[in-house]
């Protein structure tokens, strides 16, 4: 994955980029959903074009080989990967980027890096795969530092161990998935930590936003998984939790650190619950009347101790989109279901799953679910880069996540969908809301929304920020957390003060002054009121 190119304006790699065939595919179905007028597509701005505020910081020799101030380095690593940071980018011209991206190869150089930006009270960005969605990267609110440095992981890659006996694989932070899990294969392990942005995530930014994978149930979120972590501190400490299957010696130390999207701490390598490569396999697509009866089933598998290693539910319009995408128009709301496991048997746990399902009016498909799960695995991956032949034209498309307990699920969708379609129609005149369930658990579910809507290229960000607005707020207002798995950033600052406790909110700001002295670790993010 390190050999392909990362696209400077758009979501991924340039090699992966949309075809046209799936390009036609997608606005084809987008121009039914929003009245079926023409779509009229504007040019991404050149690279070369690019206008960046003037570089402020002095580079010294020692650090000339792996810091540069040139603009292709600047431009790729000044945002990340939200809808208003692409569309931000196609207006040619950004007035908050970083003066210099940091490349360290080893952690010598990556000392070296924060002693240089300490002394001079430089903002740092640690940087992994540059995939976040939620402002977690931006150099904004840092005008009274005096530069901004992005400091990019993406060479500290070592797997340093990996221990066959624990079933633990330590390895550096800047490691991306797919090669992580290539590194521990041959030792008859397995990662199986599938966020949408595997292709281009690292182990570290899983880490250091609390990331979740597609394989939904178990150990689906990250923090769960983490056994230990080095974190390097400016002024020269370094800190290591210890390697323990549990403890409870005070609060989880490792806990302090994930989620913190760098802020208390640069994560520099982490120690990862593995699992053995599976080795039996079942898996099926169902079928549902209604989204709600799907999830109603969901809730009922869990409560009775069945736990599939996936579990995604699919609503009416989403199923719609991912078949649609793949040439076939379905109904119903679709149930993704996977177990796995490295020997012990499934066939009676499946087929209990199944009887259960079908109790709630569930229609398993003939072919196991092949063709079904496929349009979905096939969509999952691809989403992203959809979402920018979408802005090409002029296509608001973005998706945000929450969870909510079981007893309010059902008045929670209806109504966080409501808010989301009406400010859809408000301001765009036409649009589509679909929403998936992506995670549950015996006492809830995370509801992952998506929302589609006619923009106006002049104004995309505009547009976007008054249906993200509303989202958040019927999110809050009915009791849903505003991220499940994709971490705070600054597009949820507005918000985060009504979901954090004051108290904790100030022992992390008491943290932060003890780690980070001089505030230099990406300042601006949730906790400082």
């Amino acid at each position: 994955m390190t050999n392909k190119t990362l696209n400077p304006l758009a979501w991924g790699y340039i090699e992966d980029a949309l075809t046209e065939a799936e390009r036609g595919a997608v606005i084809k179905v987008a121009g039914s959903w929003l009245g079926g007028q023409p779509l009229n597509a504007r040019p991404r701005p050149e690279v070369s074009a690019f206008e960046l505020p003037a570089v402020r910081v002095v580079i010294p020799t020692t650090l000339a080989a792996f810091v540069s101030t040139e603009k292709p380095a600047r431009l790729l690593h000044a945002v990340g990967r939200s809808f208003r940071d692409l569309a931000t980018l196609r207006g040619g011209r950004l007035q908050h980027a970083p003066d210099a991206v940091a490349q360290p190869r080893d952690r010598r150089e990556l000392d070296q890096v924060l002693e240089w930006a300490n002394a001079n009270r430089y903002a740092v960005i640690p940087y992994g795969g540059g995939s976040s969605v939620v402002g977690g990267l931006n150099a904004e609110g840092m005008d009274g530092y005096n530069g901004v440095v992005t400091l990019s992981l993406r060479s500290l890659r070592r797997v340093l161990e990996v221990d066959t006996t624990s079933n633990v694989v330590h390895a550096e932070a800047g490691i991306l998935g797919p090669d992580l899990e290539e590194a521990v294969k041959p030792h008859g392990l397995a990662v199986r930590h599938f966020p949408q942005s595997y292709f281009h995530s690292t182990l570290g930014g899983w880490a250091a936003t609390r990331g979740a994978g597609h394989f939904s149930t178990g150990l689906a979120k990250i923090e769960d998984r983490v056994q230990a972590l080095g974190v390097t501190l400016p002024g020269g400490r370094r800190v290591d939790t210890r390697p323990l299957p549990a403890s409870s010696i005070g609060p989880d130390p490792n806990r302090l650190w994930l989620g913190s999207e760098g802020a208390l701490g640069v994560i520099t390598d982490v120690r990862l619950r593995c699992v053995r490569l599976p080795t039996e396999k079942k898996h099926a697509g169902i079928v549902f009347p209604t989204f709600l009866k799907a999830l109603d089933c969901a809730r009922t598998l869990l409560q009775s101790g069945i736990q599939p290693t996936q579990m995604r539910i699919l609503d009416e319009y989403e199923h719609l989109l991912s078949s649609a995408f793949a040439g076939r128009a379905v109904k119903g709301a679709l149930m993704v279901l996977a177990f796995e496991s490295a020997g012990a048997p499934l066939n009676e746990l499946f087929d209990k799953t199944l009887e259960i399902a079908r109790g709630f009016g569930g229609a398993v498909k003939d072919d196991g679910g092949k063709e079904a799960v496929g349009d979905w695995r096939n969509a999952f991956f691809r989403q992203p880069y959809l979402r920018d032949g979408l802005m090409d034209y002029g296509i608001i498309s973005d998706t945000f996540e929450t969870s909510i307990p079981w007893s309010r699920a059902t008045d929670f969708y209806k109504a966080v969908r409501a808010a989301t379609l009406g400010a859809l129609m408000k301001t765009c005149g036409a649009g589509a809301v679909s929403t998936r369930s992506t995670h549950a658990y015996s006492d809830g579910l995370c509801l992952y929304f998506a929302f589609f809507g006619r923009g106006r290229h002049d104004a995309l960000v505009e547009q976007w920020q008054t249906i993200k607005n509303a989202a958040s707020e019927a999110v809050i207002q009915h009791g849903g957390t505003l991220s499940h798995h994709h971490a705070m950033g600054r597009d949820h600052k507005l918000w985060a003060k009504q979901e954090i406790p004051a108290a904790f909110r100030a022992a992390i700001r008491a943290a932060k002054r003890e780690l980070d002295p001089k505030g230099i670790l990406n300042p601006g993010l949730w906790f400082e009121d």
